[in-house]
């Protein structure tokens, strides 16, 4: 007879087609809440709930939108972003620092050579990317909002580019890996990695 799954009685079979949402930037949303300020004299918040009801009555997925007033102090984002913002801040400032270094691999691949260029970074800057990565991960196991909004906005890149930066200081690789793990888990995080070309 076999092992055979049976359907227990919690066990329901719901598939469930794929979704298609049309997305508008952040600058667009800042834009239509500025304008409902301006031209319609709303109050702040009234005119960010209003942009919010207006976008998502038109069918338009706010998911990788920061809902907040255009001018809001930044830290008052949600930490998924705050921890992607300043790890991406950290990526930026080791790219300019003026003893940035770059390394070349050259591997086998599919019956020919692939060459990957990547930047590597110091411990001191290691430590930082991997705080940073860590925050984000606890901050997207927490909300799954705030997973969306991340992995929309350039998580996955900014998490690789980290990993390949710190594969000299390997004990900054592990958090690395596995805030992309939790990202992963998500399809758009994996379909952002496909774009990537990984």
């Amino acid at each position: 007879m076999g092992l055979r799954p049976v359907a227990g009685a919690y066990h329901k079979d719901e598939k469930k087609g794929p979704e298609l949402h049309a997305r508008v930037s952040q600058e667009t949303f800042d834009e239509a809440v500025q304008e409902n300020i301006d031209t319609f004299d709303m109050e702040p918040e009234e005119a960010l709930a209003d942009a919010v009801s207006q976008f998502e009555s038109q069918g338009i997925n706010l998911s990788n939108i920061v809902k907040r007033v255009p001018g809001a102090d930044a830290a008052d984002d949600p930490p998924a972003v705050v921890a992607l913002r300043e790890l991406k801040n950290a990526l930026e400032a080791a790219a300019d620092a003026d003893d940035a270094e770059e390394e070349t691999l050259e591997l086998a691949y599919g019956g020919g050579m692939m060459k990957m260029s990547f930047m590597k970074v110091d411990a001191e800057t290691a430590i930082k990317l991997a705080e940073q990565a860590s925050a984000l991960r606890g901050a997207c196991q927490k909300d799954k909002e705030q997973l969306a909004l991340v992995t929309l906005n350039g998580a996955v890149d900014a998490l690789v580019s980290s990993a390949l930066a710190v594969l000299t200081t390997a004990a900054a690789l592990p958090p690395i890996l596995e805030a992309l793990a939790v990202l992963l888990l998500d399809p758009e995080g994996r379909e952002q990695l496909g774009q990537r070309g990984i």
